[in-house]
Protein backbone atom coordinates (compact mmCIF):
# COMPACT_ATOMS: atom_id res chain seq x y z
CA UNK A 1 0.00 0.00 0.00
CA UNK A 2 1.58 3.03 -1.35
CA UNK A 3 -0.36 6.00 0.17
CA UNK A 4 0.86 9.68 -0.68
CA UNK A 5 2.88 11.18 -3.56
CA UNK A 6 5.95 10.09 -1.39
CA UNK A 7 4.91 6.49 -1.42
CA UNK A 8 3.58 6.34 -5.15
CA UNK A 9 7.61 7.96 -6.47
CA UNK A 10 8.91 4.62 -5.28
CA UNK A 11 6.52 2.79 -7.23
CA UNK A 12 9.01 1.98 -10.71
CA UNK A 13 10.99 0.44 -8.10
CA UNK A 14 8.93 -2.10 -7.04
CA UNK A 15 8.91 -5.50 -9.37
CA UNK A 16 5.09 -5.70 -10.58
CA UNK A 17 5.41 -8.90 -11.48
CA UNK A 18 6.15 -10.28 -7.89
CA UNK A 19 4.25 -7.57 -6.17
CA UNK A 20 0.62 -6.53 -5.43
CA UNK A 21 0.94 -2.60 -4.96
CA UNK A 22 -1.75 -0.34 -4.01
CA UNK A 23 -1.75 3.13 -4.35
CA UNK A 24 -4.30 6.38 -2.79
CA UNK A 25 -3.75 9.49 -1.30
CA UNK A 26 -2.36 9.79 2.14
CA UNK A 27 -4.48 9.43 4.91
CA UNK A 28 -4.12 12.56 6.80
CA UNK A 29 -6.77 14.93 8.00
CA UNK A 30 -5.20 17.56 4.52
CA UNK A 31 -5.68 14.78 1.98
CA UNK A 32 -7.69 12.29 2.94
CA UNK A 33 -11.00 13.07 1.00
CA UNK A 34 -8.99 12.91 -2.25
CA UNK A 35 -8.83 9.69 -2.74
CA UNK A 36 -8.01 7.78 0.80
CA UNK A 37 -11.56 7.36 1.96
CA UNK A 38 -13.47 4.96 -0.14
CA UNK A 39 -10.53 3.44 -2.25
CA UNK A 40 -10.97 0.20 -0.22
CA UNK A 41 -7.18 -0.57 0.19
CA UNK A 42 -7.92 -2.86 3.75
CA UNK A 43 -10.78 -5.17 1.84
CA UNK A 44 -8.84 -5.19 -1.50
CA UNK A 45 -5.86 -6.14 0.43
CA UNK A 46 -8.12 -8.97 1.95
CA UNK A 47 -8.90 -9.69 -1.22
CA UNK A 48 -5.13 -10.29 -3.12
CA UNK A 49 -4.05 -12.44 0.48
CA UNK A 50 -7.24 -14.98 -0.25
CA UNK A 51 -6.24 -14.95 -3.78
CA UNK A 52 -2.79 -16.90 -2.60
CA UNK A 53 -4.11 -18.82 -0.37
CA UNK A 54 -2.89 -16.33 2.68
CA UNK A 55 -4.69 -15.96 5.78
CA UNK A 56 -6.86 -12.25 6.00
CA UNK A 57 -6.05 -9.64 8.50
CA UNK A 58 -8.05 -8.81 11.04
CA UNK A 59 -8.19 -4.91 10.23
CA UNK A 60 -9.88 -4.10 13.39
CA UNK A 61 -8.59 -1.63 16.13
CA UNK A 62 -9.52 -2.92 19.61
CA UNK A 63 -10.82 -0.89 22.71
CA UNK A 64 -8.93 -1.02 25.68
Amino acid sequence: MLWGNGARSIVKDIDLSRHHVLTCAHPSPLSAYNGFFGCGHFKKCNEILVSLGKEPIDWQIENN
